[in-house]
């Protein structure tokens, strides 16, 4: 597998690889995982703990202990990416737990580019630079990333473009100026 400095992998010539997850968000979901397994034990009596406000207390802790471990598991082990094959004229976005369980399968040939864009977020949140390809029909768009540098998310959209034979679109700028909450 050749890798670039880019957020994309590629393997050989023809093939572009984006994975996301895993990571600090596998090591967040691990914390939540471990509190769950931890608060399940307690209402059992396994954890010796000592609780004011009796069964109340204990009815509440039993459903919230299995709730923290299964969003904690699926943070852990939840992946998603895509992978542009310019031989087989393929775009195909997946999603899984550790391996793709799920896919989706585009024609390259149906976008016509590549986009940039500006999203503005709420003052708590970065503003986001999604990139996508976008072609006509019923295949308008499909997201690729969403980054919050756009200097990096620029770097990334062009060398998806350059890849794909794409031309390059690029609204973020216009909208950097008027939109942004941050400015």
């Amino acid at each position: 597998m050749d890798t670039n400095a880019g957020i994309f992998a590629t393997h050989g010539t023809d093939i572009l690889v984006y994975k996301k997850g895993g990571g600090r968000i596998a090591l967040f979901g691990l914390l939540f995982f471990l509190v769950g397994l931890f608060v399940t034990q307690i209402p059992f009596g396994i954890i010796p703990f000592e609780i004011e406000g009796g069964p109340i207390v204990l009815a509440i802790l039993l459903p919230l202990g299995p709730l923290f471990a299964a969003v904690g598991f699926v943070l852990m082990l939840s992946r998603s990416g895509f992978i542009i094959d310019r031989k087989r004229c393929s775009v195909t976005q997946w999603w899984g737990l550790l391996i793709p369980m799920k896919r989706k399968e585009y024609n390259l040939d149906h976008f016509t580019k590549v986009r940039i864009e500006f999203r503005a977020e709420d003052k708590n949140s970065p503003d986001i630079f999604p990139i996508s390809l976008v072609g006509a029909g019923s295949q308008a768009s499909v997201p690729i990333v969403d980054l919050t540098d756009y200097e990096i998310a620029l770097k990334a959209a062009e060398e998806l473009a350059s890849f794909t034979g794409k031309i390059l679109e690029d609204t973020a700028i216009d909208s950097l100026h008027i939109d942004s909450p941050h400015s």
